[in-house]
């Protein structure tokens, strides 16, 4: 009573059980895509935060410098205070010259802020001048210069 062209119960199961294996193994697969892909994005993320707080960092001791709360020296690596305990700083002053080679009377400042555990660093140069105005004073205790007439 088997007729041609038919299929028989055993070979339905056969092929319903084939597919859910396939669907199974496909949707692990994509799963596993996206796994890594979510990890790349929150990797990138991390680097990302890191550097815009060590550019902020980096802008902040420059304008240290100008607001004179932190001298115009140049310093050897050192790490910073807490809570800023995971970076280093490092600052290299050069007196600026004209084409001719003669001084201009400003500086060229660089700040390098390094992490100490993740490879983030980040550098930051500005001209500066040598000589300060003997009209300006600085307010150390409210944190900001003050300009005389």
């Amino acid at each position: 009573m088997n007729r041609i062209g038919s299929c028989s119960r055993r070979e339905v199961r056969g092929t319903a059980l084939l597919e859910v294996l396939l669907a199974v193994a496909l949707f692990v697969a994509a799963a596993a895509v996206m796994t890594v892909a979510l990890n790349a994005s929150l990797s990138s993320l991390g680097r990302q935060r890191l550097s815009a707080h060590a550019a902020n960092l980096a802008s902040s001791v420059l304008a240290e410098i100008q607001l004179g709360i932190r001298p115009l020296v140049t310093s050897a690596r050192t790490q910073m205070d807490p809570p800023y305990a995971d970076w280093t700083l490092e600052l290299a002053v050069t007196p600026a010259e004209n084409a001719s080679g003669e001084p201009t009377g400003q500086a060229r400042v660089e700040v390098v802020i390094r992490h100490s555990t993740e490879s983030v660093v980040q550098r930051l140069a500005q001209l500066l001048p040598l000589n300060r105005n003997s009209n300006t004073s600085t307010n150390a205790v409210a944190g900001r210069a003050e300009v005389g007439p």
